[in-house]
């Protein structure tokens, strides 16, 4: 051994000439690794010194000499320690010991591919040390595992013949046995990867053995390309990789070492090692004929199908060989199963088919450790172990003669877009297959079943994809710009990550504030939590450069995510949750979920948990084990007891909102202490929690814990609510957020298919998981510690969240969608609506936002136009919509605008007023560039305005294109009758108000004369009379040609007072012309048609409320009346107080203001309802619009007044009413009824025949409509004239009553004899003669109809009775040409039934009834001719 060391090749340690050669008598001794560079500089300084003999070189030498000596003894004593190495001889690695030996010595990295079984891990380390390795530094060992470093390190210890931590030591997470001062050094790769923090040459290491390199997780990959990039620094340093399946060609020239003189790369020696294991028989039973490469392949179904019956086959197959071979009684089998769920389905099918005595046992990771117990120290008996892939590799099962494969196995895969770990189940590698078979022929032959075909096999990949090619890289970028080794890009991997997965992980960092990141241009400077660690200027940074949060993050061997959490802990004051939940969340979940007892279980871990949130588990379980958090926490619990517990009081906190910051943390229902090593045990044996997993957490917990302190972190010392933890838990979770999807339809019934469904970030679909405390609430937000899809998209951890949590949070993460950019003159800023999003997610769909900040160039031009040129600068300073007083300025400017818009308006020519443009340019060269908002420009303007008042005023060339016409034609207010009403001019050929339109107060407007409002405007009337002159028949048109000169002519010898209507002085015209329409008839206004003339000639009535709001618009003045005819013919206003007489203080006519308008009002004496002469009625003065209305309730009124006088004379009348009469009336009402009826119709007869007209002049003064001037002077108006009236009423009442009561016997006798012939008619032959013969009646409204129908009117019904009866006689044999006449009629009867109540068309309704006598009862006379023609005539004249 003493030779070996003494030949082995030194160090590049540094050597000074003659000193160095006297002081070791020409023997170059090896000094320590980390001392070698330290050494050499010291060289190189003493080398430069010129003056050997002066004292700076002389204390420098000195100092040298004592660290070389220092350094060459710790070696000497290292060789001393040395142990005697035997090597295993039994194995097949020893038996290459020379080889190997000399290959270490000779290259700086060499590869061991060694077969299972060979003892290559076992023996390499000590072949390294008789190649002299492990003197000037430790040799390192890797394990993936922390169990397997630790047994590795065990049984090379023994095999020393030592205690462990001695020569051979071991460092895994939490564990470390040994010293500096051991040869050998197991640990896992994540410790060496975390040693690189603090000693980037990894200089307390000559040698670093990789072992299980074929697994290439994303450690191995990075230390990999780190001890690459090494090798040429430290060419001491050794490096052996090793694994049983491993890519050796890849391995090989990926450590290629270049020749310096000839440049050519020499690939890295492989040495292939053969195993010790026992032959194992492979036999392929395939379950499809097609080769099935994952879940995804719509074969999988058959795999699943055919599966049950395949492995109960291949169970009896594998017990069938074991009785052939003699050991019937030793044939364990190892099946491998892809998931949980497919281990607990074989685990039901075999315990159904398996034979008897046989133990069914599964094995995965999240198994408790009882259960894997059970696995590693079998009892006897046959077995067999349904395992996931768990069982590849380190682990051995015991006892195995047999392996079923099926061939496939869930695999981790991270998709960059979604940011989703999916775990689909695809088809194992050839190693992995490989790997599964070495698993039996360990103890004797094997055989390895394989549900799948060879042509499968050899089709799949060689090697397992390595994680570094499906995983998300932040945790290696983190730590690559932690030890400054550049761009990922630039790193040289084994297999260089696909740069989507690196864009991702840096966007992850960037998402967590450890990286540096440009401010997106569209993003405003939100304040972030994230930004609190950033220095200024970052934006500056190079693309990997770290930040303060970055660097601290960097320092924390822990998932980044989880590091942030635990730096935004402080910043929100609850860093000792932070810890709890964050150490839980980096190990294993500690929950335990035995086959066999789930739903105890879930009911046991049901108590830990607390509403709203999946993280606080680990909070009360982590009380319930360790104690309160604090001393005085304030939580109001239950004492734990060891055998039991009281009712817990997590419930207690279900009701608590979000927002209650003061609110603590339900705590666990158990008491503050601490528990002991044996009470923990058995709190979680009867919790189903896993031992080794609390102790597991605990240890991260204090390290995390004394990690923290080295940061210098702050831990609170209150206790912190819900709010601040999961605001700091968000930080590291922003790419994990999730909205609710709507899942009620617009009926508010519930979506089935979308229940529980959210959107996570980036658009994707996840739903929570079903153990989730959140399962059943469905919030709107959440975000979750993970999304993994399974069988679906499943969000685990989760919790509720706010979404304004996320805009104080995210800062420029989030993307800012503006939209609808306009002038606020109410805060006198440009603002915008902004859509708020983050990663697709809309956090805030409609915020109102100041977009100066966003973009000025464009908020000056809204402001420039909009208050300015529009004058909208000032907010409304009333509730009426107008605007605020503006500067003297701009009020100027508007009303120069408005004056020349008026007059383009009026003459309807667009080219007076200069565009928009040239009044914006006009403020463009004068408003400064910097100016977007009222009080920098009114801070502006009054210094300029110091100077210069005048600066922004316009002048008439700033306005106006050319000299503005004048426009008397056009004015301001049209007089119609009585009325002057307002007028606005609008020239818009496109819109409805195109023209000139009158404002009308609907109060007003019964008195807007139609025939008047024909004229039109002065300005337009010529191109009316024009339009109306080209609406002429053909044959009149050609009499009149040429039509231009034409309308000239006669525009120019028109009245100007309007006498007649404009269409009767165009006919007068065109008649003195000699003009003649169709068989030489006069021209008449029906030949007109003005309908057909330009819509802007044509006025438009705006109807207005009296506060001035707009009602309707419309330019058919007479539908406009039909329609408001309900509200115009109410009374506007009312007296006070009622009179039995005629009021002495009764004035017909008075004036009244209406929205700005003056308008007549008439005065009736109005009796409330039918008159009952029974008891004297009252009257009361109420006003009215409508001249009709008025005239016509006043008529009623006086009636009233004058049969309150009556007395015996009413009584006498009544008398005469005999016993036909009151049987005819009896269906109709009772005999008092009757007498009122019969005493109105009385008063009616006589006022109609008797009282003479009265002279009014005063009140139709200015009235052109001769029937009005007629129907104001029938009645009177004053307190004489109705004593007149009365007394010749009075005279005359009985007389006239003889003759009325007998046309209203006649009346209601024939209406019976009607009534009593069409109860005999068959409804079912005479239907539509029935029905049309009931509408007449109900037309003629027999109950009432004096009361309804003018005398002149009700004259007639007499006459229209008796024609019912003429047709009924005729009917039974005339049907079909009463059909035909009941056709004839419906469209009078349909037009009836639209407009029956207007009085306008009263005349037309009666003919209608003449028409009828002349279709069914010819042999009557009609009062005047009537046919189908005169009725269309009359209601076009009617409707004209």
């Amino acid at each position: 051994m003493k030779e070996l060391i003494s030949t082995a090749v030194p160090l590049n340690d540094p050597q000074l000439d003659k000193p160095q050669t006297d002081n070791h008598q020409g023997v170059k001794l090896p000094v320590m690794a980390k001392d070698s560079y330290y050494l050499s500089r010291l060289a190189q300084q003493l080398k430069q010194i010129k003056d050997k003999e002066s004292e700076d070189y002389t204390s420098r030498f000195d100092r040298y000499q004592k660290q070389l000596k220092h350094s060459q003894d710790r070696v000497q004593s290292r060789i001393a320690s040395l142990p005697t190495i035997h090597l295993n001889e039994d194995l097949p690695v020893s038996q290459q010991a020379d080889r190997l030996i000399k290959a270490i010595q000779d290259h700086q990295v060499i590869i061991v591919a060694g077969e299972t079984g060979s003892g290559k891990t076992t023996q390499l380390p000590k072949i390294a040390m008789l190649a002299g390795r492990g003197v000037t530094g430790q040799i390192g060992h890797t394990q993936p595992r922390r169990l397997a470093a630790r047994s590795v390190a065990n049984r090379i210890a023994e095999e020393l013949g030592e205690t462990l931590g001695q020569t051979v030591s071991f460092k895994v997470r939490f564990t470390e046995q040994g010293s500096s001062d051991s040869i050998v050094k197991l640990m896992t790769d994540g410790i060496l990867l975390a040693e690189m923090a603090h000693d980037k040459f990894l200089s307390r290491y000559d040698t670093i053995i990789i072992d299980e390199a074929h697994e290439r997780s994303l450690n191995i990959d990075f230390i990999m390309g780190y001890l690459k990039r090494l090798l040429p620094k430290r060419p001491d340093l050794k490096v052996i990789i090793t694994s049983a399946t491993l890519d050796t060609a890849r391995f090989s020239q990926y450590f290629s070492s270049v020749d310096g003189k000839t440049k050519q790369a020499t690939p890295a020696p492989v040495f292939v090692v053969e195993g010790r294991s026992y032959p194992v028989e492979v036999r392929y039973r395939p379950l499809t004929e097609e080769i099935v490469t994952g879940s995804d392949d719509d074969s999988f179904d058959d795999v699943e199908e055919n599966l049950p019956r395949a492995i109960t086959a291949a169970v009896e197959e594998c017990y069938q060989d074991a009785a052939s071979k003699g050991h019937a009684d030793q044939a364990d089998i190892l099946i491998f199963a892809a998931t949980e769920a497919q281990i607990h389905d074989l685990a039901d099918i075999l315990n159904q088919y398996a034979p008897r005595h046989t133990q069914i046992l599964p094995l995965f990771a999240r198994q408790s450790f009882a259960e894997q117990q059970q696995i590693f120290h079998p009892t006897g008996g046959r077995r067999i172990i349904i395992a996931t892939n768990v069982a590849e590799t380190a682990l051995t099962v015991p006892n195995i003669r047999y392996v079923i494969d099926l061939g496939f196995a869930r695999m981790s895969r991270y998709d960059y877009r979604s940011r989703v770990q999916r775990l689909p189940i695809e088809a194992i590698s050839q190693a992995a297959a490989n790997q599964r078979k070495g698993r039996c022929g360990r103890i004797a032959a094997g055989v390895c079943i394989r549900l799948y075909s060879e042509e499968d096999f050899t089709s799949r990949p060689e090697f397992t994809e390595p994680e570094i090619l499906r995983t998300n890289l932040a945790s290696v970028i983190l730590q690559m710009a932690n030890l400054g080794l550049g761009e990922v890009e630039n790193f040289d991997f084994i297999q260089p990550p696909d740069n989507r997965l690196v864009n991702d992980g840096r966007k992850l960092l960037e998402e967590l504030g450890a990286i540096a990141t440009k401010k997106p241009e569209n993003s405003l400077s939100t304040s972030n939590d994230s930004d609190k660690g950033k220095g200024k200027g970052q934006s500056k940074r190079h693309p990997n450069q770290l930040t303060k949060v970055g660097q601290m993050m960097a320092k924390m061997p822990i998932d980044p995510r989880l590091a942030r959490m635990l730096i935004a802990g402080e910043q929100y004051g609850c860093l000792k949750e932070l810890l709890v939940i964050v150490s839980g969340l980096s190990v294993q979940d500690p929950r335990e979920r035995p086959s066999d007892k789930q739903t105890q279980a879930d009911q046991k871990h049901a108590l830990f948990r607390q509403a709203d949130s999946d993280f606080l588990f680990y909070l009360s379980l982590w009380q319930a084990i360790h104690g309160a958090l604090f001393k005085s926490s304030g939580f109001k619990s239950d004492g734990f007891k060891s055998d039991g517990f009281k009712s817990s009081d997590l419930d207690r906190q279900k009701n608590a909102t979000l927002d209650d910051e003061a609110a603590p943390i339900a705590q666990s229902p158990y008491e503050n202490d601490k528990l002991t090593n044996s009470q923990r045990k058995s709190f979680a044996k009867k919790h189903f929690l896993s031992s080794p997993r609390l102790r597991e957490w605990q240890q991260t917990h204090s390290q995390l814990l004394q990690m923290l302190d080295g940061l210098k972190l702050t831990i609170n010392q209150e206790p912190a609510s819900y709010v601040p933890i999961h605001r700091a838990l968000l930080t590291g979770l922003l790419s994990f957020i999730a909205q609710k999807v709507n899942d009620v339809d617009k009926s508010g019934k519930l979506i089935k298919a979308k229940r529980g469904e959210y959107v996570t970030a980036r658009q994707h679909k996840a739903k929570i998981f079903p153990a989730s405390t959140l399962f059943k609430q469905n919030p709107l937000w959440v975000m979750a510690f993970e999304v993994v899809e399974t069988s679906q998209v499943f969000m685990r951890t989760a919790a509720k969240i706010e979404p304004e949590w996320i805009l104080a949070m995210a800062g420029d993460l989030l993307k800012y969608h503006y939209f609808e950019p306009h002038w606020s003159a109410k805060t006198g800023h440009v603002k915008a609506y902004a859509q708020i999003s983050l990663f697709g997610l809309i956090v805030v769909h409609k915020q109102l936002m100041n977009y100066e900040r966003v973009n000025l160039t464009e908020s000056r031009e809204i402001f420039l136009r909009d208050a300015l040129v529009l004058g909208n600068l000032n907010a409304p300073s009333t509730g009426d919509g107008k605007k605020g007083k503006l500067p003297p300025f701009l009020q100027h400017n508007i009303d120069k605008v408005a004056d020349v818009s008026l007059i383009e308006d009026k003459l309807r020519r667009r080219d007076l007023l200069v565009d928009e443009e040239q009044l914006y340019d006009f403020y463009a060269k004068r408003v400064p560039e910097h100016i977007a908002s009222r009080k920098v420009f009114e801070d502006w303007r009054k210094e300029v305005e110091k100077t210069e008042p005048q600066f922004l005023f316009f002048s008439d060339k700033d306005v106006l294109n050319e000299q503005a016409p004048a426009t008397q034609a056009f004015p301001e207010t049209w007089q119609l009758g009585n009325l002057k009403l307002p007028l606005s001019y609008i020239f818009d050929p496109t819109s409805d108000d195109d023209g000139v339109t009158i404002k009308v107060p609907l109060v007003a407007l019964p008195q807007v004369d139609a025939v008047e409002l024909l004229w039109g405007i002065a300005g337009w009337r010529y191109e009316l009379v024009l339009q109306l002159l080209k609406t002429l028949p053909k044959d009149i048109r050609r009499q009149i040609v040429p039509v231009p000169d034409t309308a000239k002519q006669i525009f120019d010898t028109l009245e100007k007072n309007h006498h007649g209507g404009l269409l009767r002085q165009l006919c007068q015209a065109l008649n003195q012309r000699g003009v003649r329409g169709a068989n030489n008839q006069f021209v008449e206004p029906k030949d007109f048609n003005p309908s057909e003339v330009e819509t802007y000639l044509q006025p438009q009535i705006a109807l207005v409320d009296d506060k001035n709001r707009l009602i309707e618009k419309g330019r058919d003045i007479d539908a406009l009346k039909l329609r408001h005819q309900v509200t115009t013919s109410q009374a506007v206003a009312s007296g006070k107080g009622v009179h039995s007489e005629f009021p002495e203080h009764f004035n017909f006519m008075q004036n009244r203001h209406s929205a700005g308008v003056m308008i007549k009002q008439f005065s009736a004496l109005v009796a409330d309802g039918q008159p009952s002469y029974s008891d004297k009625k009252a009257v009361s003065i109420q006003q009215f619009t409508d001249v009709s209305v008025a005239l016509n309730k006043h008529r009623q009124g006086l009636l009233a007044l004058i049969g309150n006088e009556l007395g015996a004379k009413a009584r006498q009348l009544t008398s005469q009413i005999d016993k036909n009469f009151k049987l005819a009336f009896a269906p109709l009402g009772e005999l008092d009824r009757l007498k009122d009826l019969l005493i109105h119709a009385t008063l009616d007869a006589t006022f109609e025949k008797f009282v003479a007209e009265f002279d009014h002049e005063k009140f139709t003064a200015g009235i052109h409509d001769k029937e009005l001037v007629i129907a104001i002077n029938q009645l009177p108006l004053t307190l004489d004239e109705f004593n007149q009236a009365k007394a010749v009423v009075l005279a005359n009442f009985l007389s006239v009553g003889q003759s009325v009561l007998a046309q209203l016997k006649s009346v209601y006798e024939q209406w019976q004899q009607v009534r009593q012939k069409l109860l005999l008619l068959d409804r079912d032959i005479f239907e539509e003669s029935i029905e049309d013969i009931e509408d007449q009646l109900d037309d003629l409204s027999l109950s009432d109809f004096v009361y309804r129908m003018s005398y002149q009117d009700w004259q007639q019904y007499p006459r229209y009775l008796q024609a019912l009866l003429v047709r009924l006689d005729r009917l039974e044999h005339n049907l079909d040409a009463d059909l035909d006449a009941v056709y004839q009629l419906d469209k009078h009867m349909e037009r009836l039934s639209v407009k029956g109540n207007d009085e306008t068309i009263m005349p037309y309704r009666w003919l209608v009834e003449e028409f009828r006598i002349q279709l069914f009862a010819q042999p009557m006379k009609t009062r005047v001719p009537v046919s189908d023609k005169r009725l269309e005539k009359l209601w076009d004249e009617l409707n004209g």
